[in-house]
């Protein structure tokens, strides 16, 4: 017997309805527009420049504990060790590399684990270091020395060095307290102490958002660079770590001396890179001391949380170099040495 079909009382058959054929399209187009929406929030181009503020990105950084890798690179150039032989000026200049991490805390910088290498590149200047060490000169010896790579690591305030200047090599030297996690000797400028960076963004010359290749940044789309010049004495007046490297009184006579600056951050605010070149020749001068030039340009490549530096367990305590060299590897002591030889 054949089965009859059921039709529903209303005389049709059920209809089921077939999706359109561009519901598939309609799907995609509308995840793309919210994955667009996303990277729109999410992307740096949507930062406006105005929106930075890398003194908050600082503080936040401080507040967490952050720490960074950092590579450092920069040269000194003392006149006071350049010569005029047959009428031919003999340039002094060496080159120096530093690298390894810092680490932040509410203070600012609070430790640090670095190496550090004094290079010649001039053939001028390495006519002059051997001439210098071959007569006994405190100072050529010691950047001499300084060639070798030498590892410092700051903590609790105290400095630890290892490397031929103060252990030949063997074992680590505590060389006493230190400032700003023993971070800052080349580099003159601390982008971590907020008064310091305030001062530095409160009278820029230039601020402009750039791509990240053309900021010196290839991983970053884009960039905010900021450039500025402000004097010794200003420095001196913002930053404790400067004044904690010139000592409790800046000469007058460094006062007007001139610091120009460039700082890259990334959109969100967060330093990538400080350059700063300093110069104690004051435009207009009469009578001036040996001109005193550097350089230093320092990196923070990535930044990680929960990265403490480790202090040596076993060291020797340690008044200064062996043999009685001068330390020679901050810029003051760069300055001083001028003022011994004229």
């Amino acid at each position: 017997m054949q089965q009859r079909r059921h039709i529903p009382r209303s005389g049709r058959a059920p209809f089921r309805r077939r999706p359109p054929a561009n519901a598939k399209i309609l799907r995609m187009k509308s995840s793309l527009v919210c994955a667009a929406t996303a990277c729109a929030l999410l992307s740096p181009t949507a930062v406006k420049a105005e929106s930075v503020d890398p003194v908050a990105a600082v503080k936040r950084l401080m507040a967490g504990r952050f720490t960074a890798k950092v590579t450092e690179v920069g040269n000194v150039s003392p006149g006071s060790l350049s010569r005029v032989v047959d009428n031919t000026a003999k340039w002094f200049q060496y080159d120096v590399k530093r690298a390894g991490s810092i680490q932040l805390g509410r203070k600012g910088v609070v430790a640090s684990d670095l190496t550090r290498r004094v290079i010649f590149t001039r053939d001028d200047s390495k006519a002059i270091l051997k001439d210098l060490v071959s007569k006994g000169d405190p100072v050529g010896r010691s950047l001499h020395v300084q060639r070798r790579t030498h590892r410092s690591v700051a903590a609790n305030g105290k400095l630890y060095t290892t490397g031929p200047l103060y252990t030949k090599g063997h074992g680590w030297a505590l060389r006493g307290p230190v400032h700003s996690g023993g971070a800052f000797s080349d580099q003159i400028i601390n982008v971590f102490e907020p008064k310091t960076l305030q001062r530095l963004l409160s009278d820029t010359d230039s601020k402009k958002r750039w791509t990240g290749r053309m900021g010196g940044a290839p991983g970053h789309k884009y960039v905010m660079v900021y450039g500025g010049k402000l004097s010794f004495a200003d420095l001196y007046a913002a930053s404790a770590t400067f004044r904690a490297t010139v000592g409790p009184e800046l000469d007058a006579v460094l006062a007007k001396a001139t610091v120009t600056w460039w700082l890259t951050t990334g959109m969100d605010g967060r330093p990538l890179k400080i350059s700063s070149i300093w110069d104690t020749w004051i435009t207009g001068r009469p009578v001036q001391p040996r001109r005193v030039e550097g350089s230093a340009t320092t990196e923070f490549l990535s930044w990680r949380s929960g990265v403490s530096v480790k202090v040596p367990r076993n060291f020797v305590k340690v008044d200064g170099p062996a043999g009685g060299l001068p330390e020679f590897d901050d810029p003051m002591e760069v300055i001083r040495e001028r003022e011994k030889r004229e």
